[in-house]
């Protein structure tokens, strides 16, 4: 499988663009023969990449069907790459999803330069393009993109398997959302598909058909998918744990360390008959100030676990110990916690990590899905920018004036597919 270095994939729009013509010259590959920054490394990529595999794209407005996979000799279409339960992916199927998933935002940003132009859009310099440029660092990355594919459509199958075992009902409202979403059309009041619903679906699919060689069925499935998806993560997110159960952060003590055990254990009986911890410390010769007799205890202080665990189990106005440390022996009264009060961002965050978690347990467990990583050779690089919009060429884009000077900007990081959980 290609793989390519993440040092030089950051801004890729250039490797994506690079072929336009039916036959490609073999480009000069930048070595740096120095250490260069990281920022230094993803720029000189603008103008130095490897050549894209995949066919070659017409050079024409008309974009390259992409009904039959990139051309990989020993690729079996109907071999099976992984399994959920008894449903079992074929290598065209993912081949057809690895294409979805390069076409779906390309597309996006053809629609944005038809409104918007190149100039807005395709231009490097300019600071809002830096989520295109993260685009195409993943879109250029050939195994992270197998590797975020394959996570997705295991996932997919998981959230489909557990939906028929648990006999959930297809939400048809936010099927139908999905579905807008990636038509290009909004819906009405209560969820009522416009009346162009129709026209633009079979535009769409019509495309989808084209670029990526994906069926109907199998965008359908997809979709399915997505809405069970929202519908199971209210339901298992229900039964992640309250974030609130472990919510005392600190709490406040007054404590001390006596040489004996002897004098610890008369210590406490003192702190718990009330009596002035200021008092008690002056008489034992540690002459503490009236600011210096309480401090706050958090989990991460520096006192035996043993200690800690006591002051976190206590209420307040307990008085703990002796217990024995290197230091001497320890006491201490307890007094108010802080607590750390969950807010309703804290409390999403803690239900969507739940059900992340409940997934990759599933994807993990070898009896529930198999992953045979068999795909890794022909993770397909097409279709290309240029095949989406014409306008997605070398002569549209704009490029910073010296593309290897370190602008001090930071490298775009790549976007996520889809509902991979890793």
């Amino acid at each position: 499988m290609r793989k390519l270095s993440w040092l030089v994939i950051p801004v890729l729009f250039m490797m994506v663009l690079s072929a336009c013509g039916a036959e490609r010259p073999t480009p000069v590959v930048y070595r740096p023969t120095i250490a260069v920054t990281e920022t230094a490394a993803a720029n000189q990529t603008l103008t130095h990449l490897p050549p894209t595999a995949g066919p070659s794209p017409t050079p024409t407005v008309t974009s390259t069907p992409y009904q039959t996979a990139t051309p990989f000799p020993d690729a079996d279409p109907a071999m099976v790459v992984a399994k959920v339960g008894s449903r079992e992916i074929t290598l065209a199927e993912f081949q057809a999803r690895v294409r979805y998933e390069r076409w779906l935002p390309l597309q996006a940003i053809a629609k944005r330069l038809d409104k918007e132009g190149p100039s807005r859009i395709l231009d490097f310099t300019r600071p809002e393009t830096a989520q295109i440029q993260s685009l195409f660092y993943t879109l250029s990355n050939t195994e992270s993109m197998g590797t975020q594919t394959m996570n997705a459509m295991l996932t997919e199958q998981v959230i489909l398997r557990e939906a028929a075992l648990r006999d959930l009902e297809l939400d048809k409202t936010f099927f139908d959302g999905r579905v807008a979403a990636r038509i290009g059309v909004e819906l009405g009041a209560g969820g009522a598909r416009p009346r162009n619903w129709d026209e633009a679906y079979a535009v769409f699919i019509a495309d989808m058909q084209l670029y990526t060689g994906m069926t109907e069925q199998q965008f359908i499935e997809h979709v399915r998918a997505l809405t069970y998806y929202d519908q199971l993560s209210l339901i298992i997110g229900d039964l992640a744990p309250d974030p609130t159960a472990e919510s005392i952060t600190a709490v406040n003590v007054q404590d001390l360390l006596l040489d004996t055990r002897e004098d610890a254990a008369t210590v406490a009986d003192r702190m718990r008959n009330g009596e002035s911890i200021l008092r008690i410390a002056v008489e034992y010769g540690l002459s503490p100030t009236a600011d210096e007799t309480e401090r706050r205890v958090s989990r991460s202080d520096d006192l035996p676990e043993d200690i800690l665990n006591a002051i976190f189990a206590a209420n307040e106005g307990d008085v703990i110990g002796p217990f024995a440390t290197d230091s001497g022996w320890y006491v201490a009264r307890i007094g108010g916690v802080e607590l750390d009060i969950a807010s309703p961002s804290d409390l999403d965050a803690a239900r969507k990590e739940f059900v992340r978690l409940w997934i990759v347990e599933k994807l993990d467990d070898p009896t529930y899905t198999v992953n045979y990583e068999n795909w890794m050779e022909f993770v397909p690089t097409d279709p290309l920018p240029q095949d989406v919009s014409p306008m997605m060429r070398d002569e549209f884009v704009t490029y910073p004036d010296n593309p290897f000077v370190d602008v001090g900007e930071p490298t775009p990081t790549p976007e996520p597919l889809s509902i991979s959980p890793r």
